[in-house]
């Protein structure tokens, strides 16, 4: 034993829903090697560190599973547009978008997400100018601590998108297969995972290119995130260009609609597409700030979950949040359920928090090692403080942890059993130069948005 963290309240998360008040979770190796009830914590040795949990909550950690940390650089900029022109002005970005700007994005919003108890991060990385460019992202995940997935993906028609980021499938793929090679050693210990995945079809990605990462994926192990009816533009566009009735319809007649497949926001399906989401066993990242942000419409969360498709939960990029917020993002996302069906039951808060673990782990293909408080899994865990004003009266703790806490009541995180906030600290990295370089950062770029108009 490593670590014994002692009179905690264990929100577990097994399939249970155990919760455990004056609980105490044990750690060695990286691992959670035990889960105790109050009055069966096991004997420790003067060497093993006890951390005291009174008044905090201990869960797992929360995944956000899809966001773009290279906009963090850009929050603001792109307002009151519609979807297609937003669109335009994020990939507007890439032209002049340097690997030193990515890197600070990245530290930032990394930097945001991790002291706000979120311990693994799914970025979704779609402007490639350069392949310098991806590896910063790779860089900030290892410098922060943070478990990360880096979603390589692809634009191969143009429009929307400007020439300098649009690539054909065989460079997209090969940049790819460089990423895994060069990034083994990470992949093998489990800190780090390389996807790929077609931007977002059909408005960026032709029908060989979702045929071409879908092969890809297969035959290297990997996953694949896409973004799919984020808007009612993009089925209008599926629906024209391939008479389809849906995005999620179209892949499944390209034979592409596989596991794992993470189709982030599927704001807009048919009956017919839920089905086949869960026929096939692919998993939803829902952003529902994002999508209420952009005025993009509500995804069908209950309906999804109803017939068995995994829905993870994401921040998206900073450019239609505007933050890393993980707390905010489940309090709306059950808030936006309730006000669609006019249910006040329908997105209950114990829902909402495996989604942003369990669901989030299992859309990963990390069901096995995260997203609940058992014995033999990673120790990816956070400790809440519900002990500040506003936390007073807490009646029913999963309720309160979706409703009532923030990021700020997050003072300890711990990713493979090591410590990388304390006290509310982040430890590994120095935010105070990270936020001067963001800032900094933040106004060259958009000063050379500004010059490339």
């Amino acid at each position: 034993m490593d670590l014994l963290i002692t009179h905690a309240t264990v929100v577990t998360l097994d399939a249970a829903n155990t919760i455990l008040p004056d609980g105490a979770v044990a750690i060695a190796d990286g691992r959670i090697a035990g889960v105790y009830p109050a009055g069966a914590v096991p004997p420790v040795s003067g060497t093993v560190r006890e951390l005291d949990a009174r008044g905090r909550v201990l869960l797992p950690g929360l995944v956000n599973a899809h966001t773009h940390l290279f906009q963090t650089l850009i929050r603001g900029v792109y307002e009151r547009l519609g979807f297609l022109e937003w669109l335009r002005g994020v990939y507007h970005t890439g032209r002049v978008l340097e690997p030193e700007d990515s890197l600070a994005g990245a530290l930032v919003g990394l930097t945001e997400a991790v002291q706000g108890g979120v311990t693994t991060v799914v970025d979704h990385h779609f402007l490639n100018r350069t392949p310098e460019l991806a590896e910063a992202v790779i860089e900030a995940f290892t410098r922060v601590g943070v478990r990360g997935v880096l979603a390589r993906t692809i634009m191969d028609v143009g429009g929307l998108a400007p020439p300098e980021v649009i690539e054909t499938p065989e460079a997209g793929l090969r940049a790819c297969e460089t990423l895994l090679h060069r990034h083994r050693a990470d992949i093998e210990a489990g800190r780090l995972q390389v996807w790929t995945g077609p931007n977002t079809p059909p408005l960026n990605a032709s029908a060989a290119l979702v045929r071409e990462t879908h092969a890809f994926a297969r035959a290297h192990g990997i996953g694949i995130s896409t973004h799919v009816a984020e808007a009612t533009s993009v089925v209008e566009a599926v629906r024209a260009q391939q008479g389809a009735e849906g995005v999620v319809a179209w892949f499944e007649t390209l034979g592409t609609l596989e596991p794992p497949l993470l189709a982030a926001h599927s704001v807009h399906l048919t009956p017919g597409e839920i089905t086949a989401l869960a026929k096939h066993g692919c998993c939803v990242a829902h952003n529902p700030v994002s999508n209420g942000f952009l005025g993009d419409g509500i995804a069908p969360v209950v309906e999804l979950l109803q017939a068995g498709v995994p829905v993870a939960l994401g921040t998206d990029g900073a450019a239609s949040n505007n933050s890393q917020d993980m707390f905010q993002v489940m309090k709306v996302a059950a808030l936006f359920q309730r006000a669609r069906r006019q249910d006040p039951m329908a997105l209950p808060p114990e829902t909402v928090l495996r989604m942003a673990t369990q669901h989030g782990a299992r859309a990963l293909g990390l069901e096995h090692e995260l997203g609940s408080i058992e014995t033999g899994k990673r120790a990816d865990l956070i400790l809440v403080d519900l002990g500040t004003l506003h936390n007073v009266a807490v009646h029913d703790v999963q309720s309160h942890l979706v409703f009532v806490a923030r990021p700020s009541d997050v003072r300890t995180v711990l990713v493979d059993g090591r410590i990388v906030v304390d006290k509310g600290v982040l430890q590994t990295v120095d935010t105070e130069a990270i936020r001067q370089e963001g800032q900094a950062r933040a106004a060259r770029l958009v000063a050379r948005l500004r010059d490339h108009a």
